[in-house]
C-alpha cells in the first residue's frame, strides 16, 4: 500500500493551510456549497462522521486563495483540489483518533489561548468576542463551540506529527556509524545524514500509515 503520509503529503498541508487561513488574516470565501446538502455525510472515519458542510467550508476557501492569487483552476485541477480536500480531512480525522488513542490531547486552555492570539478576531489589536463569534459563524459557517472542538483536535494533531517526525531523528548509534572512519567533507555528511533520515521517515510513515489505516476504517461517500 502507498503510504498515506507520503501520498498525502500535499493534502496534509491543503488541510493545516485551510484551517489556519484566518490566524494569518486571510479571510473566507462565501457561503457552504450545497451541492448535497449540508449535513450530508461525506465520509466516515471509524464511527466519527464528516459532513459536507466541512468539506464545502475548506473548499470555498481554498478555492479563494487561488483566486486572491491571480490563478484560474481548469476544470481538471478544480477537481483533484476536491479530491484533495477530501483526502486531508480524512487523514486529518484518522490522526486525530489515533493522537487520542495515544493519550496526546490539547486542553480548553490551550485553545483558548490560541483563539485570542489569531489576529482575525482582533481587529483592533485586541480579541473581540463579538468579532470572534462573527467571524466563526459567517465564514467558518460553525458555531463556536464546533470551531473551538476542531481547532482542538487540530492542535493534538500537530502535537501527533511532531512526536512523528521525532520518531524518525537519526539515534546517536546512527550517526556514529555514520561518520565513524568516513573520509566524506562535512558537506558530504550532511547531504548523507539528510538522505538517510528522508528514508527513514518515509519507511516509518510507509508502516505507521499502513497500521493507521487498518486500525482506523475510512469510507468516502461522495466521489468528485
Amino acid at each position: 500500500m502507498i503510504s498515506f503520509f507520503i501520498k498525502y503529503r500535499n493534502p496534509i498541508l491543503i488541510t493545516t493551510v485551510v484551517i489556519f487561513l484566518a490566524s494569518i488574516g486571510i479571510l473566507g470565501a462565501g457561503a457552504v456549497a450545497d451541492e448535497y446538502g449540508a449535513n450530508a455525510v461525506l465520509a466516515k472515519v471509524g464511527d466519527t462522521k464528516i459532513k459536507y458542510k466541512t468539506f464545502a467550508t475548506a473548499y470555498d476557501m481554498a478555492r479563494q486563495q487561488y483566486i486572491n492569487d491571480g490563478k484560474e483552476l481548469t476544470e481538471e485541477q478544480d477537481k483533484q483540489l476536491k479530491q484533495e480536500i477530501v483526502q486531508s480531512l480524512v487523514l486529518q480525522e484518522a490522526l486525530s483518533q489515533a493522537a487520542g488513542e495515544m493519550g496526546i490531547g490539547t486542553s480548553k486552555a490551550e485553545v483558548a489561548y490560541f483563539i485570542k492570539n489569531m489576529p482575525i478576531f482582533a481587529p483592533n489589536g485586541e480579541f473581540n468576542k463579538n468579532a470572534y463569534i462573527y467571524v466563526v459563524r459567517n465564514q467558518f459557517h460553525v458555531n463556536p463551540a464546533e470551531f473551538e472542538h476542531n481547532l482542538m483536535k487540530q492542535i493534538s494533531v500537530q502535537k501527533f506529527q511532531r512526536v512523528l517526525a521525532s520518531s524518525a531523528l537519526p539515534t546517536s548509534l546512527e550517526k556514529a556509524i555514520l561518520t565513524q572512519g568516513s573520509t566524506l567533507k562535512d558537506k558530504e555528511k550532511q547531504a548523507l545524514e539528510s538522505y538517510l533520515l528522508e528514508l527513514k521517515a518515509n519507511s516509518f510513515a510507509a508502516a505507521y500509515s499502513d497500521a493507521l489505516n487498518a486500525a482506523h476504517k475510512s469510507t468516502v461517500n461522495i466521489q468528485f
